[in-house]
């Protein structure tokens, strides 16, 4: 087996019954929610897929013969997922190095989060490794397989968690910034959730953003700051919408909110960027890329980059101050650098320029709307 080689094993063979429908084959981003798994996990280098069947075996198994993984049939499933565990890991060999266990109802969980999971694995010498987000443990474990002789000897009693109960002096958390580790597909209303949040899965919920900021270690200070910019962000934008704008107020919202998230690095407008594309927020790293300096288009529509451009200006620490008062704090402490100077008034006017436009879209001023 090459080093640190780890094992998918996704259950898929449960009833479905709470939610009317069979969950494995429900679509979900133009593919099947199994299809949706097993594919996740081939994107974060698992090479060793297995997928445990159940009920509608044989559905399950074609789905899983078109991905080209392992399908693995547990005569027991209707004893509870317990017995799908234990049929998972049934040929797995005493030197796997690991394995994660993902129920197939929960399917939105993000790339990052299994490589993190992978990489303290690598880094670390625990028996399970937990996503946690925001301090709350989900799915999927990454279980080392020094257990896997446990597992196959275990009488079930209590399912999976209770379990793994016996090693949690041995367990760790991994902090995630994936809301998603902690949502399943159960009920009807769930699947609807889960469907709306597909459409907007690179998009960070707010409380992803808290979590990325505490991620990056950022001052209370700087997330004063940012929530202060997002909060007059999304007023902008609630505005600009009611004069007829077509702004994604929940993409500037989050944008807004992680603005600064790189605001300890000597170039944080670009390295803020860089961290938010590896975490496949690429929308929201655009946007910014720009909030420093944003070049005002006349012809063209008002943008969610140019709200939070010009929300970010009027607010010093998390106050809103308006423009001129911070301008004139910058030109006051940088007075000895003529060059620095210029650059200020440069993006001064720029801004100027984005208020004055915007003002004139919402048919007042920013001070009216505060």
């Amino acid at each position: 087996m090459e080093e640190q080689a780890f094992t998918a094993i996704i259950l898929s063979a449960g009833l479905s019954s709470r939610i009317g429908d069979f969950k494995p084959l429900l679509p979900l981003g133009g593919k099947l929610l199994l299809e949706h798994v097993i594919d996740l996990y081939r994107s974060a280098g698992i090479k060793d897929i297995r997928v445990v069947t159940g009920f509608r075996a044989a559905d399950v198994t074609v789905i899983a013969g078109r991905r080209g993984v392992k399908p693995i049939f547990n005569p027991d499933f209707a004893q509870g997922m317990f017995s799908s565990v234990i049929a998972g890991v049934s040929d797995l060999l005493e030197d796997c190095d690991g394995f994660f266990i993902n129920p197939v109802d929960i399917p939105l969980v993000r790339r990052r989060t299994l490589m993190d999971l992978q990489n303290s694995f690598k880094t670390g010498k625990r028996s399970v490794y937990y996503p946690a987000f925001l301090g709350t443990r989900g799915h999927p474990p990454l279980i080392s397989g020094m257990l896997v002789n446990a597992l196959k000897t275990a009488t079930g009693q209590g399912g999976l968690r209770e379990f793994l109960k016996e090693y949690e002096s041995d367990a760790t958390d991994v902090p995630v910034v994936d809301q998603f580790i902690l949502k399943d597909i159960d009920m009807p209303a769930d699947y609807a959730w889960a469907l709306d949040r597909m459409d907007r899965y690179d998009i960070p919920s707010e409380a992803e953003c808290r979590a990325l900021m505490i991620r990056q270690s950022v001052s209370q200070k700087i997330i004063g700051h940012c929530m202060a910019v997002a909060d007059l962000a999304g007023h902008m934008a609630k505005a600009l919408n009611a004069a007829g704008c077509r702004l994604d107020i929940e993409l500037t919202v989050s944008a807004a909110l992680v603005h600064d998230l790189a605001k300890s690095y000597s170039n944080h407008a670009a390295e803020g960027p860089r961290i938010l594309r590896e975490m496949a927020f690429s929308r929201i790293a655009d946007i910014v890329e720009v909030h420093m300096d944003y070049t005002v288009e006349k012809e063209s529509p008002v943008t969610e980059a140019e709200v939070v451009f010009l929300a970010d200006k009027w607010i010093q620490e998390d106050r809103k101050v308006g423009m001129e008062e911070r301008f004139q704090s910058k030109l006051r402490k940088y007075s000895a650098d003529p060059e620095a100077c210029r650059e200020i008034r440069r993006r001064l006017d720029n801004a100027l320029k984005a208020q004055k436009r915007i003002e004139a879209v919402m048919g007042f001023t920013i001070l009216e709307l505060l």
